[in-house]
């Protein structure tokens, strides 16, 4: 407490150097829990959506891996999956279900009397949802009866669903959608989902409206002998066993291999790798900056602290004339020099509180994935290590100055003031 007096009595006889010193302290910091609340923040989700499902999916294509002397790759693939795969895949002792999802461009709907343009409708099987961990607000995903009735049902967005149908359950509502140059066709709306996170995008194509399976297609689909084709199949392997699934569907598949190509497997956690290497990449660049940041506001503490030291000569020459040996002087001088750095740090932080949500979206959206966006704001661990690297700083660059005060003989302190 008598620190603080002290250091209040020494700010208000000079209020301006001694304000410049916390902020130029509070920039750093500042600088500091941004960096790394970004790269919490993005780590925490990918690490989210990778534990629900980085150990389990994967996807089954019939591709060719060409490879190149630059050390590039390139990969070709072609439809020649059915919907009949799905039932051989579970044959594997290793997956837990399949599952096809056929994303669109977009399409046009009609709810009550006016159109519109929503962007990657996409249809899929029925266990798609729970392959997933697709998480419903209201009603219920489609079934295996209602895939194999071809019924008129779909699901919607949350999104699409509070445009489409505002201050309103749009369970049972019904939208209109036109079957490739045929006449409106009713849809019921069955259920509404939250959208999933938009890393998922690096391997499965996210959706705004979902409808069975076959549903949506032109009715010359439908006719006796024709059997669509898929360009790939997603499999949900049991808990750690993504590998051995994989190993098994490129076998109970192997039949589909043609030409050049052959039956492949795709891991959805390696999707996520380029992702995990821009943020990292991001994190060290700017982490650079913000290092330099607050190592020249460390050194801005240690210059006050040395004029502090010149202009006290003479309290500090009476103080050891009076007794109070290095170790005290020392003492007072790094307490000073701690409220100045945890004044920095603490007015660094309450600018990061009200800035880190815009900042770190903003720096995700521009640098890494557009897509990406309520990352969150400041996060608790960033404010605990920007705090205390400011606070450290602060006593390894004032202690210099507080050994040169505890250094001067007391009878040249005194002869010096």
């Amino acid at each position: 407490m008598e620190t603080l007096m002290f250091t209040a009595r020494i700010m208000r006889k000079r209020p301006l150097r001694s304000l410049l010193t916390i902020l130029q302290m509070g920039l750093g910091v500042w600088i500091v829990a941004i960096i790394l609340s970004l790269n919490f923040q993005a780590t925490g989700t990918l690490e989210g959506v990778n534990q629900s499902l980085g150990d389990s999916l994967a996807k089954i294509s019939v591709s060719q891996y060409e490879e190149f002397s630059d050390g590039g790759m390139m990969v070709s693939s072609t439809s020649n999956l059915r919907f009949s795969d799905l039932a051989r895949l579970e044959e594997s002792a290793y997956i837990e279900s399949s599952f096809i999802v056929q994303n669109q461009w977009e399409r046009n709907i009609v709810v009550e009397g006016v159109a519109y343009r929503v962007l990657n409708p996409a249809e899929a099987t029925a266990d798609y949802a729970r392959a997933m961990g697709l998480e419903l607000v209201e009603g219920q995903f489609f079934t295996v009866a209602d895939q194999k009735q071809g019924s008129k049902v779909v699901l919607l967005a949350e999104v699409i669903a509070n445009q489409l149908f505002p201050n309103q359950s749009a369970l049972g509502q019904i939208i209109q959608l036109g079957d490739y140059g045929e006449s409106l066709v009713d849809y019921e709306v069955i259920g509404v989902y939250k959208v999933q996170s938009p890393l998922l995008e690096f391997f499965v194509p996210q959706a705004n409206l979902i409808f069975p399976l076959g549903a949506a297609q032109p009715a010359w689909t439908a006719r006796e002998g024709y059997e669509l084709l898929y360009q790939e199949i997603f499999i949900k392997a049991k808990p750690n066993q993504v590998y051995e699934a994989v190993a098994d569907a490129r076998v109970l598949l192997a039949d589909r291999s043609m030409d050049e190509m052959e039956v492949q497997g795709e891991y959805f956690r390696d999707s996520t790798r380029f992702f995990s290497e821009q943020i990292r990449m991001v994190t060290l660049f700017l982490g650079a900056f913000a290092f330099i940041s607050i190592l020249i506001s460390a050194i801005g503490i240690l210059s006050i602290m040395l004029v502090s030291v010149v202009e006290r000569t003479k309290e500090i020459g009476l103080r050891k004339a009076l007794g109070a040996s290095k170790g005290v002087v020392i003492r007072q001088i790094l307490n000073e020099s701690f409220v100045f750095s945890a004044l920095g740090g603490l007015s660094g932080l309450l600018a990061a509180y009200f800035t880190a949500d815009v900042l770190i979206n903003l720096l995700v959206q521009e640098i890494t994935y557009p897509k990406l966006t309520d990352l969150g704001g400041l996060h608790p661990l960033a404010a605990v290590i920007s705090f205390g690297v400011a606070v450290a700083m602060g006593q390894v660059f004032g202690f210099y100055p507080a050994l040169q005060g505890a250094k001067m003989p007391p009878v040249e302190a005194l002869r010096d003031s």
